[in-house]
C-alpha cells in the first residue's frame, strides 16, 4: 500500500505510489470517496480499452474514486466534466471527445472513466514535464514543459484541478 496522507484542505485523502501498474488498479481496492491515488510512474497505465498510456516519470498520473448516491449507468457525462476542468487549466487547449486534452493537435492529457461495483474511477494521466516521448508518439504525444518551456509544479497542478473539479461536481 502507498502512503496516505489527507490534503490540507480535507477534502481529499491521498495515496501515494512511487511506481504503480496503474492508480485505477489500486483505486478499485478503495472504499472511500474522495480517495485520489496518486503515482510517480505507472507500469501498465491504460486509455480507452485496448489503449496503453505510457507514464514515465515526470508525468501526472492519479485516479479519483467517488460513491456515487445513485446508479450512474452514462459514465460519458462524468468524463465531459472531467476534461472541462482539464481543459480549463491548461492554456492553449482544446477537448477531444469524449477523453482527450490536446495541444496543437498533440495529446497531453487523457482520462478513463470506468465503473467498478459502487465506485465510480476517474483516470488521469497529464504529460507534463516529460522532456521526449519514444519514436511512435513522435508528432501525437507532447508535455507541459514541451508547450511551455518550462516545468510545471505538479502538486500545484494537482491541487487546483482537484478543487476545481471538486466544486463543479457537487453541483451535479
Amino acid at each position: 500500500m502507498g502512503l496516505k496522507i489527507r490534503d490540507k484542505d480535507s477534502s481529499f485523502s491521498l495515496i501515494r505510489f512511487p511506481q504503480t501498474t496503474s492508480t485505477s488498479d489500486e483505486a478499485r481496492l478503495v472504499n472511500e470517496e474522495w480517495t485520489v491515488i496518486v503515482a510517480e510512474e505507472q507500469t501498465k497505465g491504460r486509455g480507452k480499452p485496448g489503449s496503453a498510456w505510457y507514464s514515465p516519470k515526470g508525468g501526472l498520473y492519479f485516479s479519483i474514486v467517488l460513491m456515487p448516491k445513485k446508479d450512474i449507468t452514462d459514465l460519458l457525462p462524468l468524463t465531459l466534466l472531467t476534461a472541462k476542468v482539464l481543459a480549463s487549466l491548461i492554456p492553449n487547449s482544446e477537448i477531444k471527445l469524449p477523453n482527450d486534452i490536446l495541444i496543437a493537435g498533440k495529446k497531453v492529457c487523457g482520462i478513463l472513466t470506468e465503473k467498478s461495483g459502487k465506485r465510480l474511477i476517474i483516470g488521469i494521466g497529464v504529460n507534463t514535464n516529460i522532456r521526449s516521448f519514444p519514436k511512435e508518439l513522435e508528432g501525437k504525444a507532447t508535455s507541459l514543459l514541451i508547450e511551455s518551456g518550462r516545468e510545471i509544479d505538479r502538486e500545484d497542478f494537482l491541487s487546483g484541478f482537484l478543487s476545481a473539479f471538486k466544486k463543479e461536481y457537487d453541483i451535479i
